[in-house]
């Protein structure tokens, strides 16, 4: 008898357990499998602002060196650059920090604004570009001419002090 009265307790207890978590099974929905996500498209960079840094070199000789290098950031291959308000040649972009440009023909002496634009906006330099005036430097023929006089000087100066000449 103790073991129908155990196997009956046993099974109320199982039945009792059942009746509570029921209704916990009823309340919650079967869910479907899901798929992983698609990635998300990538979205496009937003080109900010150009900034300059530095202008290298800041006094030029725009025949002796027509290209000046712009450090900065934010520079594109659709960059622009003007010099005193006339628009330069972009020569190379090599990265976002980096602009080569020509120097517009025909320059005067005297200092100039440098203005960078990209997509997002335009930028002046804080330095002004110098062009300094090519009558100042002497040509190529001059420095020959030059080192040739020195060339002779020195000889003659050679020759009066070797002994046994005079």
């Amino acid at each position: 008898m103790t073991a129908v009265r155990r196997l009956a307790a046993a099974g109320l207890a199982s039945l009792l357990a059942l009746a509570l978590t029921l209704p916990a099974y009823a309340a919650t929905k079967p869910t479907k499998p899901t798929r992983p996500a698609a990635p998300a498209p990538a979205k496009p960079t937003a080109v900010l602002p150009p900034q300059i840094f530095q202008l290298n070199p800041v006094k030029v000789n725009p025949t002796v060196l027509p290209n000046i290098m712009i450090l900065g950031q934010h520079l594109t291959p659709a960059t622009t650059v003007q010099v005193g308000g006339r628009p330069a040649t972009t020569v190379q972009v090599p990265d976002a920090n980096h602009l080569l440009m020509k120097l517009p023909e025909n320059l005067a002496q005297g200092s100039y604004s440098v203005a960078v634009t990209n997509e997002a906006g335009t930028t002046l330099a804080s330095d002004e570009l110098v062009i300094d005036d090519p009558s100042l430097h002497p040509s190529n023929m001059m420095l020959l001419a030059g080192g040739g006089l020195l060339l002779l000087l020195l000889l003659v100066m050679r020759l009066a002090r070797t002994p046994g000449l005079a």
